[in-house]
């Protein structure tokens, strides 16, 4: 296993990230790192025009801010209080209800605000994996700095049990039809190899599996394990080589491609569906 930096008491000293694995990294601090993500590849692998154009998402967005809750607490409850505040829920039509939030809104600092009914759903869902919660020995929330392909790239596992990278995913349809199509759709396969490939650079060698713990948005909020075949792995890995040539070439001549340059219509199969 890879030497792991502890992020808390080593921050202040770093000025550039060196290659490794970070412990305890604020999702805000991974998030501004300079390096290139999974999506990145994934949405560039899809449409380089799009990828470079595009508006970043914002980190406030309502599906983007459910997600991190979600993670947040499942993976790392200890820390829930110190990234969100859960908002009284009061009427601020009346003098009182606004008088509340705004005593409210004077304890929030630089935490996300979010609704008790975004709350209790996470809960509930946090309830229902309960089987999976890390243990003790296990790792969450790691991050990894690494080279790949000579690009700098960085991961965040959610969980490392026993030698297995396990990613939480809340989708809307959680069987196995409907996450195979997000799998292709969102480029789950490429994840799968690029977070692999991360563990394996940085001398994390043991660590030779990746599942994803997808669990159903809507109530009773089913859920299944899933674990790529290793030709879909090997396929993700070599889109993922294939987008970062791209990428230097589109880089060196600012040449970014839509996937509708040639402006004609495109037929759809039957084996396409």
């Amino acid at each position: 296993m890879a030497d792991i930096i502890d992020f808390q008491q080593h921050h202040k000293e770093i000025v550039v990230y060196k290659e490794g694995v970070y412990e305890d990294m604020p999702f805000p601090e991974y998030n501004a790192l300079d390096a290139v993500r999974s999506h990145d590849l994934t949405s560039f692998s899809r449409d380089p025009f799009t990828w470079k154009y595009e508006e970043k998402p914002d980190s406030e967005a309502s599906f983007f801010v459910e997600g991190r809750v979600q993670h947040c607490l499942f993976l790392e409850p200890h820390v829930f209080n110190d990234e969100f505040a859960v908002a009284p829920q009061v009427d601020k039509r009346t003098k009182v209800g606004k008088a509340e939030y705004e005593d409210f809104l004077s304890t929030v600092g630089d935490r996300t605000v979010i609704t008790q009914e975004l709350y209790d759903t996470c809960v509930e869902r946090t309830n229902v994996l309960d089987a999976f919660k890390p243990q003790e020995k296990d790792k969450t929330e790691l991050t990894v700095i690494f080279d790949y392909f000579g690009h700098l790239c960085k991961a965040r596992f959610d969980l490392l049990a026993d030698n297995v990278i396990i990613d939480l995913k809340t989708c809307r349809d959680a069987s196995p039809k409907g996450f195979t199509y997000a799998v292709r759709n969102f480029g789950y396969h490429q994840q799968c190899a690029f977070y692999l490939d991360a563990a394996r650079s940085v001398g994390m060698t043991d660590v030779d599996r990746f599942q994803f713990l997808a669990i159903q948005k809507t109530h009773p909020y089913p859920y299944v394990v899933y674990e790529l075949e290793p030709s879909a792995i090997e396929y993700g890995r070599s889109l993922n080589e294939q987008a970062l040539d791209n990428m230097n070439v589109a880089r060196d001549t600012n040449v970014y491609t839509p996937f509708n340059l040639h402006n004609r219509i495109v037929e759809i199969k039957l084996s396409d569906l």
